[in-house]
């Protein structure tokens, strides 16, 4: 019984959660009946053949929520495969990318960027990511001895410097891109596309079949 209750809540729960949040949002009017007849509508290839209504409802979901709640899985996947994957190298449940540094890192590198654009904002954050895990290794084995808990006490090192510099730049920044820095670090997907969903699953799944 409790392995399957384990498989339902891994493989059976997302696909119900997905499909309800399509329906979460402002509603302009719209009400759960709508739903219901688009659902129907797209299983029977009908969508375009509708009412005003039904083309409005369509045009909600597939351009502005879908892509939103796909992304949000894409993102939830990529999250818990890397934070599976330090806990497994490092043998410890405690260590996620904030104890390494390597969030506080990206979210500096990105801040940067938002602040005084140079370069893509995405590639900013990757690599100010790896630095902060080559800086974290640096300070582990400056002595050519290194440990599992000076590692992560390394890594706590780099997360308060690059914590320290993302204030900074959020201090000196205009308003308008230090409200764009905090959306950031906060997570935002307002701006979540086709495009962009295409961009996330490849190295996210390359990512998470790395980790397998």
């Amino acid at each position: 019984m409790r392995k399957f209750l384990t498989a339902f809540l891994i493989y059976g729960l997302p696909l119900p959660l997905l499909l309800y949040s399509l329906t979460v949002g402002p509603s302009q009017g719209l009400q759960f009946a709508d739903y219901w007849e688009w659902g129907r509508a797209a299983l029977a290839g009908s969508v375009d053949e509708g009412s005003t209504k039904l083309f409005m409802v369509n045009n909600i979901i597939e351009n502005v929520r879908l892509p939103r709640v796909l992304l949000t899985f894409i993102i939830g996947a990529g999250l818990a495969s890397s934070g599976g994957a330090l806990q497994g190298i490092f043998r410890n449940p405690l260590v996620d990318p904030y104890v390494l540094g390597i969030s506080s890192g990206s979210a500096f590198g990105a801040a940067l960027v938002i602040a005084f654009p140079f370069i893509n904002i995405n590639l900013a954050a990757f690599a100010l990511g790896v630095v902060s895990v080559l800086l974290t290794y640096s300070f582990a084995f400056s002595n050519n001895r290194s440990s599992i808990v000076a590692v992560i006490l390394s890594g706590m090192i780099v997360s308060g410097i690059f914590t320290a510099s993302l204030t900074v730049v959020q201090y000196i920044s205009d308003p308008y891109k230090l409200q764009a820095i905090v959306q950031w670090t906060m997570g935002n997907l307002h701006h979540a596309s086709w495009d962009k969903l295409n961009t996330a699953a490849l190295p996210v799944g390359a990512g998470i079949g790395g980790c397998a």
